[in-house]
């Protein structure tokens, strides 16, 4: 059901004069349009909305000044609006046309302005965030509205319906006439609680704010500065790296217990014949495995020496520990350490067959076999250089922009790259490191084809995760699926088991197919968000961390410890989880009901600080898709101003003519308040 055209009429006529009205007065942001000719004018419109709702009483004087001269009723319709409900709701189900949404003040029968509900929302149960007005004989929507997915399982289900049918008990409000009176009730009963609630904070003891409940403490990192904070960890972790000794026995697995030799033939000797095998595929030799293992060795020791590529490509694709500890072996240098300084070499593993690692009676040794060290010579260790560095540059890129926006063409990843690095890869050898790299199937990335262009993926997206988690999910039910505990019988033959879990990871996989589709249509209205310089050298995860908001969640998290939980190591852990999740999921409830799950719940939360330092967190964080700008980004590129938040985690007011909180000594409108 929706409003007839004259309704529509009356509506627009009303909302959208209200709308220009109060940006005049407030500012909310520059250049404000209702023509929608932009994807920037719908979240230009909410923000200005959310002005509205926030300051209902500017409708009094909106009534008295007229601004556009609209008719009487117009003008009793806006007043009717100052009883206005914005809020979370549910979706419980589609009634006659209309959407029954549940919230604190009861269940309102809510029809749509121009189009169905159903249409808007999507299917039920849903969690929705909307503003409820009446409209003569009818309920409606302020026409900004926002779905979230809810979790199905039974006990939500379940849950659902119990308060469903509480509430229903009280009255549906299907009428304007019925949704004043509810409105009315509920808004009174509200700013009695808040008055109530102000008596408390007046009248609490301060002492009483720094009890925690039951299974909580203080941590020792609550209070510090973050660079004092920063300086507590590092000794920390210091103390605890110098109590463990790296495992002997993994170690030891990476070397040969034989004293040194230094002959290529005598190393190759020590090696199994799978492994010289595999040294003879590399070098694209065939027909070795018929061959005794000392012929084996005679024709690698004939060829290894020659083979000047496979050493350049092994150079330019070994870890930094490894690479550096062959450019030592390279010079004929002998590196030797004893069992006690094993952790400097913790994550160096020798190079076969151009380096070897032996523990002797001496303790170890990595050298290069004599045959090789012309090899090595022959080697421009500059040019290495230079390709190593071009490819950890080129492959920070792709990564940053894969966990940016999820998809991205392979085109505009190519651009950013060009755009951020002076030396760069020619765009073919750009892209065999990226096909490379995703075939190995240890990078960040992933590649997708959604003909005609190829896209890097999140790693979250690619079909092999998703089977891999869909896997990891089923397992701890399987055998409760498949057998009876009590009696070990068979509850489903396996045959049919298999056919069910190959449909669902099919229906799975579709659901993912058209979701990185989705994205891409999302994307194509907003320019990819350009990468940061810094990334060059700093991961872009660490660089999120690093923000204000997460810094401000952390304290509080610091505060905060659970019993049994490291104080060192808690806060750190669960902000990047918060990160990652925002990023990954894009779901706030999900991230809530992370932290429910690890006992939250259990706080007094009665401020909202928690929610609100969270909310923070997961407005600063990339949107996939929003083409990675954040939410936070957004508000600030539409209304020209860049937001400062308090300690508590609410919006800080800064006055026009008061210092810039960025501390650049400026005054506030001649800075980020422009």
């Amino acid at each position: 059901m929706v409003l007839t055209d004259e309704q529509n009429e009356l509506f627009f006529d009303t909302m959208d004069s209200l709308l220009y009205y109060v940006n005049d007065r407030f500012r909310v942001v520059e250049s404000f349009t209702l023509d929608f000719t932009s994807p920037i004018d719908d979240v230009k419109s909410a923000l200005v909305a959310h002005e509205l709702w926030e300051n209902v009483e500017i409708i009094d004087d909106f009534v008295r000044d007229n601004p556009h001269g609209l008719p009487r009723r117009c003008l009793d319709l806006a007043l009717s609006w100052k009883n206005a409900l914005p809020g979370f709701y549910t979706l419980v189900r589609y009634q006659s046309g209309r959407a029954l949404l549940m919230g604190e003040a009861g269940v309102f029968s809510v029809c749509g302005v121009t189009y169905e509900l159903e249409g808007e929302i999507g299917k039920a149960p849903a969690y929705v965030e909307a503003v409820l007005l009446p409209f003569e004989d009818v309920i409606v929507y302020d026409g900004f509205l926002q779905a979230y997915d809810i979790e199905r399982g039974a006990a939500e289900m379940q849950r659902i319906q119990d308060d469903f049918e509480n509430n229903c008990a009280k009255g549906i409000a299907v009428t304007g006439e019925d949704f004043a009176k509810r409105a009315e009730a509920y808004l009174a009963e509200k700013r009695e609680r808040e008055f109530e609630a102000l008596l408390d904070d007046v009248s609490r003891d301060p002492a009483e704010d720094d009890a925690l409940p039951a299974g909580f403490h203080r941590g020792v990192l609550a209070g510090l500065a973050p660079g004092e904070r920063e300086d507590v960890v590092r000794e920390h972790m210091v103390r605890l790296a110098s109590a463990l000794a790296p495992d002997r026995r993994d170690f030891d697995r990476r070397t040969r217990k034989h004293e040194p030799v230094s002959s290529l033939a005598d190393c190759l000797m020590l090696l199994t014949k799978d492994e010289l095998e595999s040294i003879a595929q590399v070098l694209g030799m065939g027909g070795l495995s018929r061959l005794r293992k000392a012929e084996m060795v005679s024709e690698l020791v004939a060829e290894l020496p020659m083979a000047t590529l496979a050493l350049e490509s092994r150079l330019l694709f070994a870890s930094d520990e490894d690479y550096r500890l062959a450019r030592k072996a390279a010079g004929g240098e002998r590196v030797t350490f004893g069992a006690d300084d094993l952790r400097a070499h913790a994550f160096e593993w020798p190079m076969e067959p151009y380096t070897f690692m032996f523990r002797g009676s001496d303790g170890y040794t990595v050298l290069a076999p004599d045959e090789m060290l012309p090899a090595f010579a022959a080697v421009d260790f500059d040019a290495v250089d230079r390709m190593r560095r071009q490819n950890a540059q080129a492959l920070s890129c792709v990564e940053a922009c894969a966990m940016l926006c999820g998809v991205a063409s392979l085109d505009d990843v190519y651009d950013q790259y060009r755009a951020l690095v002076g030396d760069v890869l020619e765009r073919e050898d750009f892209n065999a490191l990226v096909e490379s790299e995703a075939m190995v199937g240890q990078a960040a990335f992933d590649l997708w084809t959604y003909v005609p262009t190829d896209y890097v993926i999140h790693y979250t997206l690619g079909a092999d995760y998703m089977a891999q988690e869909y896997a990891r999910s089923q397992q701890r039910a399987l055998g409760e699926m498949l057998r009876n505990p009590e009696t070990g019988e068979l509850r489903t033959p396996l045959d049919r088991f298999v056919d069910a879990a190959r449909a669902d990871l099919a229906g799975e996989l579709e659901w993912l197919e058209q979701y990185k589709r989705e994205l891409v249509e999302s994307q194509s209205n907003l320019p990819m968000k350009p990468l940061s310089r810094s990334l060059l050298e700093n991961d872009l995860l660490g660089e999120l961390l690093d923000d204000a908001n997460c810094a401000r969640l952390r304290a509080y998290f610091d505060a905060h410890v659970p019993d049994g939980e490291d104080d060192y190591s808690f806060a750190d852990r669960v902000v990047e989880e918060v990160v990652l999740s925002s990023i990954e999921s894009g779901s706030l409830q999900e991230i809530f009901g992370y932290l429910m799950d690890r006992g939250f719940d259990r706080l007094d939360d009665q401020d909202g600080r928690l929610s609100l330092l969270v909310t923070n967190v997961f407005n600063a964080m990339p949107s996939w898709e929003n083409n990675g700008w954040s939410p936070q980004e957004l508000y600030e590129q539409v209304t020209g101003r860049k937001m400062f938040f308090n300690e508590d985690g609410t919006v800080k007011k800064v006055g026009a003519d008061e210092p810039c909180p960025c501390e650049s000594g400026k005054k506030y409108r001649d800075c980020h308040g422009r």
